[in-house]
């Protein structure tokens, strides 16, 4: 089994990249803070155990001095601070303010320090607590003198403060991830309206551009992304002009043709093998004919040249003139709604019907059925053929110019009349497609926005 590896975009890139920072950071932070304050907090401890442990250990010495008096006299007269165990260590016997300690399990870091006539402190986990011992040797009276402190609120500050740090650490890389999301969405912001111009670009609305910008690292993007459309729509406005041009100075010796291969095609002195050449002519010009003039259509398509005023039309009146022109008669089952209207270019949206009931006439086994019906804004007219459909494959490509497909390019066209009623439908901010019929055929639904007027009457759509 293959897996594919899942690589993270540049927004998630920035907020791990912004997480891990603020974590290290306050890693960093959080361990400097917690071994100063520790350091700190344990000298000061020590430093408060030796200075009680003087005293404790002066006013012991004194008694002891007193003549009469033994070691636990002397320990039943001091009052050692809170949490703190003291012994005496006196002609091999031990002498504690607490009964139920030991001597040697908390004094024996330190025993060897004292018994040489040094002071000594050390920190023990004698019953798995934090000690602090401090010995000091009573000269003169020979003894040894020991205070067991039991540090836990020093062991429980430092767990508090740990704890605190490690939660602050959690917030911090939270902080760091939310300010990177905020950061990578302002950062991709530029980028995602060059994307969305891009696309709205792609669908046909070159008048579209990227807001100008005061930054100026953004400014070198918006203003080279704004000077490549602008050059790339100079170049397809160049191009187009340059076809209609070349299609409208091709009309007069088309004309000139024509004229002439009808004089000849009307010369009873033609061998038949010469009026059989003159015949295909005739069929071949008729033909070049007919995709010149869809060319210039386009190219005044392309261009968004008005053919006429726009106004509003009423779907039925269109219907019935474009199935009028086209003597289609009472072959073609009709229901279009006599209120349903659209606010459009009278002459292009009746060419464009007309090529969907010649494609069906021509390439679909004859109209069956025209429908129309309006739904969410949009009045659709359905143009349904007899023929065996278009493979769902083929349902896009088909109104991409000079395309045919399978048994309905098997006949002669110029493959331009599908495009010609796509490039209508956009330039009215409507669409084309095609999709499957119910009683077998192709559905070509042509859709255009409703006028105004029809737009209010919600009731008459359907959902």
């Amino acid at each position: 089994m293959i897996r594919r590896q899942v690589r993270s975009g540049l927004r998630a890139n920035v907020v791990a990249a912004f997480a891990a920072g603020a974590l290290l950071i306050s890693l960093i932070l959080a361990f400097s803070t917690y071994f100063s304050a520790r350091h700190y907090l344990i000298v000061q401890r020590e430093r408060n155990a030796l200075q009680q442990a003087y005293i404790d250990a002066a006013l012991v010495k004194e008694r002891l001095r007193t003549n009469g008096v033994n070691v636990a006299e002397v320990l039943s007269e001091i009052a050692p601070p809170r949490r703190t165990t003291v012994f005496v260590h006196q002609d091999g016997q031990w002498y504690s303010s607490d009964l139920t300690t030991q001597a040697h399990d908390a004094t024996s870091n330190v025993a060897t320090s004292v018994e040489a006539g040094e002071v000594a402190l050390s920190w023990t986990d004698t019953g798995d607590r934090p000690n602090i011992v401090v010995g000091v040797p009573l000269e003169g009276v020979d003894a040894d003198y020991y205070e067991v402190t039991h540090a836990k609120e020093l062991s429980e500050t430092l767990d508090t403060m740990g704890y605190a740090l490690a939660i602050s650490a959690a917030v911090t890389t939270l902080a760091g991830g939310v300010l990177g999301w905020y950061a990578a969405r302002r950062v991709l912001r530029p980028l995602r309206q060059v994307a969305l111009a891009a696309a709205r670009i792609s669908a046909g609305e070159l008048d579209t551009r990227v807001e100008a910008t005061d930054d100026p690292d953004l400014a070198t993007l918006t203003g080279s992304f704004n000077t490549m459309v602008d050059t790339v729509v100079e170049r397809l406005d160049h191009d187009a002009r340059f076809a209609a041009d070349v299609s409208h100075e091709l009309r007069t010796p088309v004309a000139t043709l024509t004229t002439s291969l009808g004089v000849l095609q009307g010369d009873s002195t033609l061998s038949p093998s010469s009026a059989t050449a003159v015949g295909l002519m005739a069929g071949e010009l008729d033909r070049f004919r007919g995709a010149l003039e869809d060319l210039i259509t386009l190219g005044r398509l392309d261009a968004g040249v008005r053919e006429s005023e726009w106004e509003v039309l009423g779907v039925a009146d269109l219907v019935a003139a474009t199935l009028a022109e086209a003597e289609i008669g009472g072959r073609a089952t009709v229901d279009v709604p006599a209120d349903l209207v659209i606010y459009a270019d009278r002459l292009q949206v009746h060419r464009a019907l007309a090529n969907l009931v010649r494609n069906a006439e021509t390439h679909g086994g004859g109209l069956s059925a025209v429908r129309a019906i309006a739904r969410r804004g949009y009045a659709e007219i359905h143009v349904i053929d007899s023929g065996p459909g278009v493979p769902a494959a083929e349902r896009e490509r088909i109104f991409d110019r000079f395309a045919r497909t399978g048994a309905r390019g098997a006949t002669t066209g110029s493959g331009l009349g599908l495009s010609i009623v796509a490039q209508t439908a956009q330039l009215h901010d409507g669409s084309v497609w095609c999709r499957e019929a119910d009683s077998g055929g192709a559905d070509f639904v042509l859709s255009f926005p409703l006028a105004p007027t029809a737009r209010t009457s919600s009731g008459r759509e359907a959902s």
